[in-house]
This record gives structure tokens, C-alpha cells and sequence, in this order.
């Protein structure tokens, strides 16, 4: 009978070492854990697949045969690459970490964040670099995640693709940002008010998508008035001292620039908690 690969496997190869080592069953068996019927069965397959006695029994002990003493080096070599794979790999310190890390990020985060999250990365991994990008509509971050060229993307999705891993970093809570005098909050803001209400809306990451605010209010059968749109969420501030705008938003963001600026936090008429 011809030999072929195919009727070798891992365990077979173990149980060749094991006796080739142990010059016995019995001993191989319990070096492997197993029950020594079960290295029997296994050596009386491989001398069917060896056309080979492949051990004889000597008086203390079993001797290899010509043939077993010819294979042993190449099966030893070979039983040791399986393990070999079968080894976890090493998670190196962060410390000894020497990589450069790319993130994709929007600005809609308080300006501290990103700063902070890079500040924790070099203290815990001083020979890391990093570089972050500035995510635009047309740019494909799902391609950009899959092929490695990010490591990682900080954003708000509904529903992001099932394929890619998510962590969240927090939750905050959605909240109303307009300026102190704006009219539309005078006698208080409900939802009638917040639907009728002159809204600053922001370009999603995909333009084919609505985005995570005007998704929720469509779940709900709602629709605002999105009066003007921006790319950018720095440029949203400024706007808002400048109108009658509203701005939906997340408390860590807003409460950044209300310290600064004539601008005033209002609690949400609509629950944005699912």
C-alpha cells in the first residue's frame, strides 16, 4: 500500500514520538494522558500506514526498526512544528510595544479626548507613534479598518457593519445647545417646540445613511428641521452664538464651549435613550 500524507495526522505523530521516547506503551500513554489501548490503537495504525513493526519488543523495552529509526528525526521535526503552531502567541509589554498606531476620528468629542487618549497611550507605550485622521464623508473607513490602514476609528454609530469589532468608550447623555437669547426657549422647549424649532445638523460619516440623530427620529415617525448643515463640529459653536439655531448634541461636547460662550445646555424634549 502506498503511503500518503493524508493518513498521518497530529495525534498519530505525538503517539510515534511518545512510544519512539518512552520505548514503551505504557509509558507513552502516560505521558500523553491518554489510556494505553487508545497509543495501541494508534501504533497499530501506523504500522498499517508503514507497511512497518516500527517497534519490536526488546527485553526491557521496545526497539525502533531500521524503518522507525530511519523516520524518527523528520517525524520529531515535524510533530514539533504542529506543536509549535499550536503555541499562543506572545503578547509582548506595552511597554516594549515599537509600532505606529493610526486612528480615525471625528471632532464631534469634547476637544480633551483625542489629546487624552493619546497621552494614556504614550505613557503606557513610550516607544509606540501615532498618527489621526481626520475622517471625511467620502472617506471608506470600513475598507480603511479591514485593510489595517486604521487601527482604530472613534465614532457614533446606530448600527455599525457586523464584521468589525465594537467597544464602547462611554455614553453621555443628548442634550439641546442654542444661545442664551435665542427665542425658541422662552417659556420652556417641548417637543412641539424642538420639531418646529430651526435645527444645525452635521454631515453623517455616510452621506448614503441619515445620521444617528435624524435615524432615531425617523424610528419614532418624527422629522426636524434641519435648516442648515455642516461639515465640521467645531465650526458649530460660533454658528450658534450667530442665530436662532438649535443643536442636538452630546453633553461633552456642549459643555465644553458653554463655559466659554453665551451658549446654554437644555435638556432634551425627546428621550434619545434606547
Amino acid at each position: 500500500m502506498k503511503l500518503t500524507s493524508d493518513q498521518l495526522d497530529g495525534f498519530l505523530l505525538r503517539v510515534l514520538v511518545a512510544v519512539a521516547e518512552e520505548e514503551s506503551v505504557s509509558r507513552a500513554a502516560a505521558k500523553l494522558n491518554l489510556p494505553q489501548s487508545t497509543v495501541s490503537a494508534g501504533l497499530t495504525r501506523l504500522r498499517t500506514i508503514f507497511n512497518d513493526p516500527l517497534f519490536v519488543r526488546g527485553r526491557n523495552s521496545m526497539v525502533p526498526t531500521a524503518r522507525m529509526a530511519e523516520l524518527y528525526g523528520r517525524i520529531r521535526s515535524v510533530a514539533a512544528d504542529l506543536e509549535g503552531l499550536c503555541v499562543p502567541e506572545a503578547t509582548p509589554a506595552p511597554a516594549d510595544i515599537n509600532r505606529e498606531f493610526h486612528i480615525g476620528t471625528l471632532d464631534y468629542i469634547s476637544p480633551r479626548f483625542i489629546p487624552d487618549i493619546i497621552a494614556r497611550l504614550l505613557q503606557k507605550m513610550p516607544r509606540a507613534s501615532i498618527q489621526v485622521h481626520a475622517l471625511s464623508l467620502d472617506f471608506d473607513y470600513q475598507e480603511s479598518l479591514e485593510t489595517g490602514a486604521l487601527d482604530l476609528m472613534v465614532g457614533n454609530w446606530g448600527s455599525p457593519p457586523e464584521h468589525l469589532h465594537l467597544y464602547p468608550l462611554f455614553e453621555d447623555e443628548i442634550i439641546c445647545l442654542a444661545r442664551q437669547s435665542n427665542p425658541v426657549l422662552k417659556g420652556g422647549f417641548s417637543q412641539a417646540d424642538y420639531l418646529a424649532a430651526d435645527h444645525l445638523g452635521l454631515f453623517p460619516v455616510n452621506a448614503n445613511q441619515l445620521g444617528v440623530i435624524d435615524a432615531y427620529l425617523a424610528q419614532m415617525g418624527l422629522r426636524r428641521n434641519v435648516k442648515v448643515v455642516l461639515p465640521y463640529f467645531n465650526n458649530v459653536p460660533n454658528l450658534l452664538v450667530q442665530s436662532d439655531l438649535i443643536f442636538t448634541t452630546c453633553k461633552r461636547f456642549a459643555g465644553e464651549y458653554s463655559k466659554d460662550l453665551p451658549l446654554q445646555i437644555i435638556p432634551s424634549p425627546i428621550s434619545f435613550r434606547q
